[in-house]
């Protein structure tokens, strides 16, 4: 099984950049070959190039829904489908966009599963590299999470 971990934002608009940072934290760990981490910034198009032939995509990505900042979501296409998942996420026009034409065009090749763990952000300030103090606890814990899962899901003690 090949799982992608997708980190989407803009590193210099603090609580905007909070995949990247959160994809980057992943980074530090040894995970199977099969688990792969990738920075988008933006995603568009060329997104389909990155998730093709995945069976998993994790989407790590900033959420302004008017919740307290630091609050983890986690939607999945079991429960929405995949525009309706993509729209929660502030970078989502482009991410429905791209798996829509992806649908059209490989329907086999798409991935079986998307899975959006969005973060709360307070604040979309430019030119600062700095996460919020609740979304950079609010990130470390997801990270934590996420760790766990994956290494459950490959059945793999630590790494």
């Amino acid at each position: 099984m090949k799982t992608k971990i997708l980190g989407c934002g803009n590193i210099l608009a603090s609580d905007e950049g909070v995949g990247i940072h959160a994809v980057r934290k992943m980074n530090r760990y040894r995970f199977p070959g099969e688990i792969k981490m990738i920075e988008i910034g933006r995603p568009g198009t060329s997104l389909l190039d990155i998730i093709m032939e995945a069976d998993l995509v994790f989407i790590i990505d900033a959420v302004a829904g008017g919740e307290k900042p630091g609050t983890i979501f986690r939607f999945n296409s079991d429960d929405y489908s995949p525009m309706e998942l993509f729209n929660l996420s502030i970078h989502g026009f482009n991410l429905a966009e791209a798996y829509e034409l992806g649908m059209k065009q490989f329907p086999d090749k798409m991935p079986k599963k998307l899975i959006l763990q969005g973060i709360e952000i307070k604040e979309r300030a430019k030119f600062k590299t700095e996460l919020s103090a609740p979304v950079k606890r609010a990130v470390n814990k997801l990270v934590r999470e996420l760790k766990k899962e994956l290494l459950s899901l490959y059945q793999v003690e630590d790494i």
